[in-house]
């Protein structure tokens, strides 16, 4: 097309037609202008659909990381309620009125089991993803609320959990040092052992440790379950909205 222009204004100049020869001039400069405006539109629009495809990659990935940790909770939840009752029928059993230190005693010798592993491994690649690339900032502003906000909370009630169960395992470290608790394949620690500490124990420390660590399993579990429940309930509204804004894209 270039050659042609340039053939006719050659032409033109020869035949002394100056005023033609810059009107063709001028035409054959908008054309390659208007040329390169249409070659920027079609490449933004081709970056326009790259990221919203980006996008949708995206909310699809995160819409399975919430489908995966709701399996996952929905798997734990049951135990927590399971072991947080019994927790609180032990604590139920050394406060009645008639409870002894032969009470006591078969609770921390043969049933209470201070052991703790409740935590989930949360799939969040997805929203750190969204997060490292800024995508999440090209969202519709009612949808990134409520991923910002489900996922702060969610994390900072993560993270209450993890400070109570390390301040938990310090406890417990204590406890597993002094006395014996049951019989497991990790404490199997026999009849000589086993009886050798419980002849001889402190009543008032173990009354103390009981106590002490009972109450804090407490604390854990409630902790533990709020965090589950909140992630669980939570993202039932957000994958709503995820469901949503995948549709349109």
């Amino acid at each position: 097309m270039i050659k042609f222009f340039r053939t006719i204004r050659q032409n033109l100049l020869n035949e002394g037609k100056t005023g033609k020869y810059f009107k063709y001039a001028i035409g054959e400069i908008v054309l390659v202008v208007i040329g390169i405006l249409i070659a920027l539109q079609i490449n933004n629009w081709n970056e326009s659909l790259k990221k919203k495809a980006e996008i949708k990659n995206s909310l699809i990935a995160l819409r399975n990381d919430l489908v995966q940790d709701t399996l996952l909770i929905k798997e734990k939840l049951p135990f927590i309620t399971q072991q947080y009752q019994l927790n609180e029928s032990l604590r139920a059993r050394v406060a009645k009125p008639n409870a002894s230190l032969d009470t006591l005693i078969q609770i921390m010798r043969y049933e209470f089991n201070p052991n703790w592993s409740a935590q989930i491994v949360y799939n969040s690649n997805a929203y750190n993803s969204l997060n490292q690339t800024g995508l999440i900032e090209s969202l519709p502003d009612s949808l990134k609320a409520t991923i910002k906000n489900f996922y702060n909370k969610k994390f900072f009630l993560k993270d209450r959990v993890e400070k109570t169960t390390n301040d938990y395992r310090e406890k417990i470290t204590s406890y597993v040092n002094t006395y014996t608790f049951g019989s497991t394949a990790i404490h199997d620690q026999g009849p000589l052992i086993d009886s050798l500490i419980w002849d001889s124990i402190d009543d008032s420390h173990l009354a103390a440790t009981f106590q002490g660590i009972s109450n804090f399993k407490r604390i854990l579990f409630t902790e533990t379950q709020e965090e589950l429940e909140y992630s669980f309930y939570n993202s039932k509204t957000l994958l709503h909205q995820l469901d949503l804004e995948i549709q349109n894209k």
